[in-house]
């Protein structure tokens, strides 16, 4: 099924890392049910089953678009809930040679939360790509990424155009909306992240590279945002 969050829902996911960008996945028992499921949250706000069914919400979603499905999605709340860990929906899968060479994907690896901390020089700039113009990991106020928020860098985004790479699976998106928006971040140089390549998930191969700030970036930090 899909849904849509709650407002006091809603913040409380804000509240909460990101599992990839622009995504949650989350266990969690609804208010009128006493046994826990699996959910993926996109934008913090919309809800879906992550059950044997997905593929066809996710399906659902392209065909009639997000706003159209959030407006007439049930609102739901949670009794309880918790973060899952993204090593628990990637894959064995094994890049192929092609989008090695043809696209500029990495192979093997780690995720950006299997790697050690590091500081950027202050000049180096990230891109948090999304289908979403509103993307609530954005906070426009005090221009800057919240907190437990995924980027990548803005070299990867730049090789991802230069070979018209498909966004959705060189980062292993779940939602396969199209890319529409991107958020440009030049975080401090006391602003901390962890860097890797994206794992495979969600049928997806993955290879690009992805960025995590736990702690988020300082405030005049978000610089623009662009058509993708």
């Amino acid at each position: 099924m899909l849904y849509e969050a709650f407002s006091t829902l809603k913040q409380k996911l804000l509240d909460l890392p990101e599992s990839g960008m622009g995504y949650q996945i989350i266990d969690a028992i609804p208010e009128n049910k006493y046994v826990s499921s699996r959910y993926i949250v996109y934008n913090s706000e919309l809800i879906i089953d992550l059950d044997s069914q997905f593929k066809e919400y996710r399906n659902q979603i392209i065909k009639e678009g997000y706003s159209r499905i959030k407006s007439k999605a049930n609102l739901l709340g949670f009794k309880q809930f918790s973060l899952v860990l993204k090593s628990s929906v990637t894959e064995v899968r094994y890049l192929s040679e092609s989008l090695e060479k043809d696209k500029g994907r990495y192979r093997g690896g780690k995720g950006a939360k299997d790697n050690p901390k590091e500081y950027p020089d202050g000049k180096e700039i990230f891109v948090r790509l999304s289908a979403y113009e509103n993307d609530f990991r954005i906070d426009f106020e005090n221009k800057k990424l919240k907190k437990g928020s995924y980027t990548t860098t803005l070299a990867d985004y730049f090789t991802c155009k230069k070979y018209a790479d498909d966004p959705v699976d060189r980062y292993a998106l779940p939602n396969d909306e199209e890319i529409k928006w991107a958020f440009h971040i030049q975080p401090k140089s006391y602003d901390s992240l962890q860097r890797g390549i994206v794992q495979p998930a969600f049928g997806h191969d993955g290879g690009g590279i992805e960025t995590y700030f736990e702690n988020g970036t300082s405030s005049g930090t978000f610089i623009k945002k662009t058509e993708y």
